[in-house]
C-alpha cells in the first residue's frame, strides 16, 4: 500500500512537472507564431485555457469518478495529454494549410493580416500581377496599407515588419511586386 502511495506522488509531480513545461512550450510557440491566436480569439481560449485546465484536473477526476489509485489515474490521464497535443497540432497545421490559398476574402479580413504573408506565393502564381491596372489590384487585393508617392507604389502589411509592394508605371500599370522588409 505504501508502494502505491509512493509512485502516486512521484508520479503526480512528473506528471505535473512536464505538463507545466509542454504547456509553457506551447505558450511560447504561439507567441512566437501566433497561429491560432490570430486565426481566432475563441479557439485560443480553448486550445490555452479551457483544456489545458481540464488535462490538469484529469487525475483527480479520473481517481473519485472510477474509484483508481492516483498513480493509475495519472497514467489515465496521459492518454488525454497526448489526445491534447495531437489536437493542438492537426489545429495549427490546418490553419497553416488554410492560409497557404490566396482568397480576396482572407487576403482583406483586418482580423487575418499577419497571415498575408503565407498567401503571397500562391497569389503570384494563380495570378500574373504585372500588367494589371491599379484598378483591377483594388479589386483583388482591397485598399492598400500604405502608398509612396515617389515610388508610384502601394503596399499591403504581410506580416513582422514585412510589406508587398506593389510598382506602377505612370499609366497604373503593374510593373512588378516584391516583398521588402
Amino acid at each position: 500500500m505504501e508502494k502505491d502511495k509512493i509512485l502516486g506522488v512521484v508520479l503526480g509531480i512528473l506528471y505535473y512537472y512536464v505538463l507545466s513545461k509542454i504547456f509553457s512550450f506551447l505558450m511560447l510557440f504561439e507567441f512566437i507564431g501566433g497561429t491560432i491566436s490570430g486565426f481566432s480569439k475563441i479557439l485560443f481560449f480553448i486550445c490555452y485555457i479551457v483544456l489545458p485546465i481540464v488535462i490538469l484536473a484529469m487525475p483527480v477526476i479520473i481517481k473519485f469518478k472510477y474509484n483508481k489509485k492516483f498513480y493509475k489515474a495519472i497514467l489515465d490521464s496521459i492518454v488525454f495529454v497526448l489526445l491534447y497535443i495531437s489536437i493542438w497540432i492537426t489545429i495549427c497545421s490546418c490553419i497553416s494549410v488554410y492560409f497557404e490559398t490566396f482568397s480576396t476574402y482572407k487576403w482583406s479580413n483586418e482580423n487575418w493580416h499577419r497571415f498575408r504573408g503565407d498567401m503571397v506565393e500562391d497569389l503570384e502564381e494563380r495570378y500574373d500581377l504585372k500588367g494589371m491596372t491599379k484598378d483591377e489590384i483594388h479589386e483583388l487585393l482591397g485598399k492598400e496599407d500604405g502608398y509612396s508617392e515617389e515610388d508610384n507604389a502601394i503596399s499591403y502589411y504581410i506580416g513582422e515588419a514585412i510589406n508587398y509592394y506593389i510598382y506602377f508605371d505612370e499609366n497604373d500599370v503593374v510593373i512588378y511586386a516584391r516583398q521588402l522588409a
